[in-house]
């Protein structure tokens, strides 16, 4: 039988960081192959539970049965939007098998292919009636541990993923543990003076972690290393220019020379330059290419012999939604992010395989600060919030810790079974544009 989990109320808060609070976990067993198993679950769910925050669908198909895996699941969502209607759409969470690497497995494969389609179909039909569900998925092979099953299925219940509609995590060998804390781990932020950046910065200080501020701004690095104390942790600052082949050889011996060791690398500092192609130069190109490219390729060079002699340590790449999905004016920038994506999964099975680093790209959308709300003037960032949350699934932007969440949620031991991954934190925003 099949197990659907109706959580009451929604898992948020500290505590479910570290833990999946099971007592609160309402489980119901059917058919979700079968409709007359959805009658069933209506009549269950209503009588014993009311309304449902949170459904985690399992299907327990294994084999062969490519239809019957892709109905349960098909299924699983048209029945969320009934569910969790009145919670605006709730929370769901589809967690779907994987095949062993290298195995050939047909059914698996197709009833994934189309579970991530049909997934993503409802996320669209649901903004059409004025829900705003955020709908992801959990996929592990047979080899993972039940501490990071866990760990990673909370992470998709609870506040790192709220603004994360459509994604994936995928896990992916025996390693790991349930711990979500960064205590004893020195991680470099780059691009720590603002925005994603500095939240990510206070977000692994929260967690315990010694932060190595990264940035060009001295005054701001200062500021983001008060921030990070004042959540609890501690740090450095560590002046870096990311274009800089030695600046980086510098900023390491710094964090080496202070730490011992050194855990994790959060390549964040970017720029953005969007015009028609017509209206961009050489020279843009270049700039962007420079800094969003070849800025992570130098960090990511830099710390892995550091990170390798650390235990194998994690390194996430800031990319964007751009870098996956096209938009006018997006030329040079979109593929400077792309690129990122790219670089990130070719080191992610070089270094994976060699020394035990772990890679990953995050894809944000729209994020909201006080620098991109400077950047576009009053009547310019009114006018673009408009045009860009009608087009987000989850009908609003993202603010900056959204992302430092996730991105703690990566650096931690708990997410060791997740590498080579592009993983959007974006309320959807892909899916329709431009």
């Amino acid at each position: 039988m099949d197990l659907v989990f109706a959580v009451v109320p929604a898992l948020d808060g500290p505590e479910a960081r570290a833990l999946w609070r099971i007592d609160n976990v309402f489980i119901i067993a059917a058919d979700c192959a079968d409709e007359a198993g959805w009658r069933h679950i209506a009549k269950v769910h209503q009588a014993a539970v009311g309304e449902i925050d949170v459904m985690v669908h399992c299907p327990s198909v294994r084999g062969d049965d490519a239809n019957r895996i892709l109905r349960s699941n098909w299924l699983a969502l048209q029945h969320s939007h009934r569910f969790m209607a009145k919670r605006g759409g709730g929370t769901m969470v589809i967690a779907c098998r994987a095949p062993q690497p290298g195995v050939f497995a047909p059914a698996l494969d197709a009833a994934l292919a189309g579970t991530r389609l049909s997934a993503t179909a409802a996320i669209l039909d649901a903004m059409k009636v004025g829900l705003a569900p955020r709908c992801n998925r959990l996929v592990f092979d047979d080899d993972v541990a039940e501490g990071p099953f866990r760990a990673s299925l909370a992470a998709l219940v609870d506040d790192r993923s709220s603004f994360m509609t459509g994604g994936e995590l995928l896990l992916s060998g025996s390693a790991g543990s349930d711990d979500t804390r960064l205590s004893g781990k020195t991680i470099l932020v780059t691009g720590a003076t603002s925005g994603i950046g500095r939240a990510t910065a206070v977000e692994i200080g929260r967690l315990g972690g010694f932060v190595a501020v990264g940035g060009r701004k001295p005054k701001l690095a200062d500021e983001t290393l008060e921030l990070v104390r004042a959540a609890g942790g501690d740090g450095m600052v560590v002046p870096l220019d990311v274009t800089d082949p030695a600046a980086w050889s510098q900023a390491v011996a710094a964090v080496m020379t202070e730490r011992g060791a050194l855990h994790g690398l959060v390549n964040n500092a970017g720029e953005a330059r969007n015009k028609p192609i017509a209206a961009l130069t050489a020279a843009d190109f270049d700039f962007l290419t420079g800094i969003n490219l070849m800025g992570t390729m130098l960090g990511i060079d830099a710390c892995c012999e550091a990170l390798a002699a650390s235990g194998g340590g994690a390194i996430v790449n800031i990319a964007s939604v751009a870098g996956i999905r096209a938009a006018p004016g997006g030329s040079a920038y979109g593929a400077s992010k792309a690129a990122v994506i790219g670089l990130s999964q070719s080191y992610a099975r070089a270094e994976g395989n060699a020394r035990g680093v772990r890679i990953n790209a995050l894809q944000p959308g729209l994020i909201w600060s006080d620098s991109v709300a400077d950047s576009l003037g009053e009547e310019g960032a009114a006018a673009f919030r408009a045009m860009i949350e009608p087009k987000t699934p989850l009908g609003r932007v993202g603010a900056p810790d959204e992302i430092g969440r996730m991105v703690a949620f990566l650096l931690s031991d708990a997410a060791a079974p997740i590498s080579g991954q592009a993983i959007s934190v974006s309320g959807g925003l892909e899916f329709n544009l431009p």
